[in-house]
């Protein structure tokens, strides 16, 4: 992907870049079908679970939506007792641009608490990729799931963005709708991926 001054402008301002479909279309409603495609496929991937967050993370706006996907298998019960289960997850975070065919990628452990009786989730901890410093780490242990979920990213036309494409300064002084980095420590990344709460 070709990240000019002109198009990361263009993105910070909320305006869709990108001569794919659906992003040539500049139609919100088409790009997130489009997305819904995306997730229904990464769920297809067998033994694979995948999760999204399609709502902004309940406020303000995010340019991107988060998928996290992982295997049954790496859900270990921490604790249980008292009506209550503690669980740790360790999977995959997708984050994909809703303004540009662009995604992210790298591991994340999140921990979730759930009622027994009714597997209600009361908390949890989750990371982010876009707050992280230098890469996106994925494992040799989750090389596989890694190489089904970018397989998946290209056939919806999406480019798996590097580090080195991202970490690099913004070369121009902006105001970005962000709660990850402060105005004087702004990178490729934040013009992509924000979330304004």
């Amino acid at each position: 992907m070709n990240l000019t001054e002109e198009s990361l402008r263009d993105l910070i301002d909320g305006r869709m870049v990108g001569n794919k479909y659906p992003y040539d279309t500049m139609d919100e409603k088409e790009i997130t079908a489009h997305m819904k495609r995306l997730f229904y496929r990464m769920n297809r991937i067998p033994d694979l679970v995948c999760e999204a967050e399609w709502d902004h993370f309940g406020s303000g706006y995010a340019s991107f939506v988060e998928f996290f996907c992982y295997r049954k298998q790496d859900v270990t019960i921490l604790n249980e007792k008292n009506g209550m289960k503690e669980i740790e997850i360790k999977g995959i975070i997708v984050d994909v641009c809703r303004l540009a065919p662009a995604a992210i990628m790298g591991e994340d452990v999140r921990t979730r608490k759930l009622r027994v009786k009714t597997n209600e989730e009361v908390s949890g901890a989750y990371g982010s990729l876009i707050d992280r410093s230098g890469e996106f780490h994925v494992s040799r242990k989750f090389e596989v799931t890694a190489r089904q979920l970018e397989r998946a990213l290209r056939e919806f036309d999406y480019e798996l963005l590097k580090p080195e494409q991202l970490y690099q300064s913004l070369p121009f002084s902006t105001k970005i709708p962000t709660i990850y980095r402060k105005p004087e420590e702004y990178i490729v990344l934040d013009a992509l991926f924000y979330w304004e709460d």
